[in-house]
């Protein structure tokens, strides 16, 4: 029975897969991938190994080294082929730290203490190429002929396998990459330790036997028949000639004429502009006529603006620049004024508090050394306090498609502007859905991360334990190019992580086209309760299509513990985690701050918070948290309205708090919880857009940007 449920699970088509499916001669069987969904993971092909007086020389001699470079050429043609097609690149270095610390003491004597050993030099001696298997030595580099390019990814390992002690399993999920070809040295040793490895986490991978070698001839026949043994018992092998031509099919990205230009801000369109030569000076004149053109009916979206002689300033300098590689190069975005940006005021929507930054916040500038161009700072609720839009003395955001209805916030001039077409994308904060709640609003995407994956350096804090930095975009593809360039850990963010649990490192975190998954939606009983009627009936057609999606099963979720959460955010003591930062601002600031009434309003609340409610709601805060890990252990993803009704303006400004604490119902837990989201259009009632979000652990953002896409695509074939 188990068997059978297998074989028509196999058989079935991925939701959302849009992109061709690739097949070729292979061992057991013919290997099948999607272009889109794969790497070219080419393993250890440095100096220290395929050269002369490097450390596999060291091993193995003349003999040994001819044979291993007798794989750099069909390596060189299938990398080629890659990089034509786009398609995902990564490399690998063995090596260790100078000091030496990462450098197990067996790995350094083992060979060494043998009675009999070729080895008069270990590892971090030096050789005629530097320090051997040492980092920043010249011999631990990848030779010439397959130096990375700007956008490929290298991984430096300390062990034979690659995943040992690094941020592969987590580079690959965070892309949506399920499939790996595997080429490189020595077959014997690192490329089969990676793939079987690879087996377990839940990889397909497929090795091309000539781009793959060994220092002894009898070893690399058996190396790759034990991969392939049993149906593929760790996976496939196959060459490099089935491969090239199979994607010799493709076509190779296309080269437009850049004048063909259509005024389109996604990131994959101007990229492909770029490419064809489109000017960043032409890109930089359209975004500023689109905001002139858009002020008289939205004058409250940006604060302050980067002037436009320094924009064409910094276009100009890219376009003269020789690397149109970057992954982010002339991209406009624009910024929550809440987020540092140098030489440009941050007043976080309280003129009193304005200073101009000399550093820019950590995110902004790796998007600036990515090649984005920052527009300017955007309007939000004063302080990050509310998810309205309304609560600021530069004026209230509305709707980007009804004048009479909010924007959603706090990060509310962010989502507005992306959604008009001003930037291509804008960063956001989110602590208790500001990066969600706007993007349903304004029909575009928002995408909110793992707490600590994306600094929070130079970003003026509401709570700092529970603050992210979000993005706004109008595609999820977009969403996720913005948020890889935007994560890693920084050593000034006291809350900075780097190292993802265990749970998110096993195959759970995958999304195979026929991977199983498990879904839960809040129960009848509490959307009918929290929902409006429009609300409650869109979200009820949402919930049929998506139990009609391939592969996924329904489960049950103690949404009661989640809700309780969202409850701790504004109606418990973390409100007054929000004081803590103004009062160190006015213990230093000459002049006292001149605060919206309504936040004033909040802010006070917090005096009536005692250090015991504090620790009483750290500890349930804790509790809570315990209580719905566990739930994740059943259920992959919670797909959730990402607000309950759009309230209007008016309705805002009769009643300024019960509105702002409706909308959290579903969002506001997500933070308190550790967990990670993403909100996407679904719809439109009435002509307002309509939006869900999916929620998983944290660290999941790869799965559920996979599971976004697929449920985008579902509904791109039904009204709903």
């Amino acid at each position: 029975m188990v068997a059978a449920q297998s074989m028509n699970r196999i058989a079935g088509s991925a939701e959302g897969n849009r992109d061709v499916s690739v097949s070729f001669e292979a061992q057991p069987y013919a290997f099948r991938f999607n272009p889109s969904t794969t790497a070219l993971v080419i393993i250890d092909m440095q100096r220290d190994f395929l050269l002369k007086d490097g450390f596999g020389y060291i091993q193995a001699g003349d003999a040994g080294v001819e044979k291993v470079q007798a794989t750099i050429q069909p390596t060189l043609a299938v990398l080629r082929m890659f990089r034509e097609r786009r398609m995902h690149v990564i490399h690998t270095r063995e090596g260790h730290r100078p000091d030496l610390r990462d450098l197990p003491t067996p790995k350094l004597l083992r060979q060494a203490r043998a009675p009999t050993t070729r080895h008069s030099m270990v590892i971090g001696d030096v050789g005629p190429m530097g320090r051997l298997l040492t980092r920043g030595e010249y011999g631990h580099d990848i030779i010439d002929e397959l130096q990375p390019v700007v956008g490929e990814y290298v991984v430096d390992k300390p062990g034979k396998g690659s995943f040992f002690s690094t941020s592969l399993h987590e580079h690959l999920v965070d892309r949506g990459i399920t499939h790996m070809i595997v080429v490189g040295v020595t077959v014997e040793c690192c490329v089969t330790t990676t793939v079987r490895e690879a087996n377990d986490r839940g990889f397909d991978a497929c090795i091309l036997s000539d781009c793959t070698g060994g220092f002894v001839s009898d070893f690399k026949s058996a190396s790759l028949d034990m991969i392939h043994f049993s149906e593929g018992l760790f996976g496939f092998v196959s060459h490099s000639r089935p491969l090239l031509a199979a994607l010799s099919s493709l076509p190779a990205h296309p080269l437009e004429n850049g004048a063909d230009w259509d005024g389109s801000l996604d990131i994959e369109t101007l990229k492909t502009a770029y490419s064809a030569g489109l000017s960043p000076v032409t890109v930089i004149n359209h975004v500023l006529d689109k905001i002139n053109s858009d002020k008289i009916q939205h004058p409250s979206i940006w604060i302050n603006q980067t002037p436009a002689e320094d924009l064409l300033c910094r276009a100009k300098k890219l376009e003269q620049s020789a690397d149109r590689n970057l992954p982010l190069f002339g991209i406009p975005f624009a910024v929550k004024d809440n987020i540092d940006v140098s030489g440009l005021p941050t007043t976080a929507a309280c003129p009193s508090f304005e200073y101009v930054p000399k550093i820019s916040a950590h995110v902004v500038q790796r998007l600036e050394d990515a090649g984005a161009i920052v527009i300017g700072k955007t309007n939000l609720d004063q302080f990050a306090t509310g998810l309205v839009g309304t609560r600021s003395p530069f004026g209230a955001c509305h709707c980007a498609s009804d004048p009479a209805r909010i924007s959603g916030g706090s990060s509310s001039g962010s989502a507005v502007a992306v959604a008009l077409g001003q930037v291509s994308f804008a960063l956001g904060t989110d602590t208790a859905g500001s990066g969600r709640v706007p993007a349903a609003f304004n029909n575009i995407v928002g995408l909110k991360p793992t707490k600590g994956t994306v600094s929070t350096a130079g970003v003026i804090p509401a709570c700092k334990t529970l603050d992210c930095v979000s993005f706004f975009a109008n595609t999820i593809s977009d969403a996720r190019t913005v948020w890889l360039v935007s994560k890693g850990r920084d050593s000034e963010d006291l809350y900075s992580r780097s190292s993802p649990s265990l749970a998110s490192l096993t195959s759970r975190s995958l999304l195979h086209e026929e991977s199983p998954y498990t879904v839960s939606f809040p129960p009848e009983s509490i959307l009918k309760e929290t929902l409006s009627s429009g609300y409650h009936e869109k979200f009820a057609k949402v919930i049929s299509l998506v139990r009609n999606l391939a592969h996924i099963e329904e489960v049950s979720f103690d949404w009661s513990s989640y809700l309780s959460a969202s409850d701790l955010l504004y109606k418990g003591a973390f409100i007054a985690e929000r004081t803590t930062f103004l009062q160190e601002v006015l213990k230093n600031k000459e002049n006292t701050l001149t605060l919206h009434p309504v936040t004033q309003d909040v802010l006070d609340s917090a005096n009536s918070m005692s250090a015991t409610d504090v620790f009483r709601d750290i500890y349930e805060a804790q509790r809570l948290s315990k209580l719905i890990e566990a739930e994740f252990d059943k259920c992959d993803i919670l797909v959730v309205p990402t607000a309950p009704n759009h309230p209007t303006i008016q309705e805002v400004e009769k009643d300024p708090i019960g509105p702002n604490l409706k909308l959290g119902v579903f969002a506001s837990a997500v933070n308190i919880l550790d967990l990670s989201a993403i909100a996407i259009p679904a719809g439109h009632i009435q002509g307002l857009p309509f939006g869900i979000s999916i929620i998983a652990p944290a660290f999941r953002e790869g799965f559920i940007l996979n599971v976004a896409q697929r449920i985008q695509a579902r509904l791109g074939h039904f009204a709903l």
